[in-house]
């Protein structure tokens, strides 16, 4: 029986060892599974938001109105459609300072970022923005402030024709 045990006791931990290693490896590819599902509906989520809410504002009649309006002379509303046209702003710059975050966490793949961050430079030197943005940039992380205020520097002229 002494002879028996040993050989007996390396084959039981071979064994067990092997069956930890298989479950390590199915762990990983459940994980990296997970990470590509999270990934995907991450990015639909972005979309879906920023979509929804530039279908809000363009179908709501009054509310795509104040918005344009807004943008090009923010003066010139009354002070409710002011008010009105914050808000919907802020609700925008909420979406896309969420896409930022989840940018730089890696949540989001950077070139989705890149190109879903890229439609601010078409409001970024509208009158209506500068406005919106002196009352309202304390509000926002600072690594997001910082990303406005490098599309500041850009020339994004090209993308303003809706606004001019």
């Amino acid at each position: 029986m002494k002879t028996t045990l040993p050989p007996l006791k390396v084959i039981i931990e071979v064994a067990a060892i092997l069956s930890l290693l298989a479950s390590l490896v199915i762990v990983i590819a459940e994980l990296s599974a997970n990470e590509r599902a999270t990934r995907s509906a991450t990015a639909s989520d972005v979309a879906l938001s920023l979509s929804s809410w530039y279908t809000e504002v363009g179908l709501s009649g009054s509310g795509g109105e104040v918005f344009r309006n807004g943008m090009i002379d923010p003066e010139s509303l009354t002070e409710n459609n002011r008010a009105d046209f914050i808000y919907l702003l802020h609700g925008g710059m909420l979406l896309y300072q969420n896409a930022f975050v989840l940018g730089q966490e890696g949540t989001l793949d950077s070139s989705l970022q890149t190109v879903t961050l890229g439609t601010l430079s078409a409001i970024i030197d509208q009158p209506g923005f500068k406005l919106y943005w002196g009352q309202r940039e304390l509000v926002f992380t600072r690594s997001f402030r910082d990303y406005i205020e490098r599309l500041e520097s850009l020339d994004g002229s090209s993308l303003t024709e809706l606004y001019n």
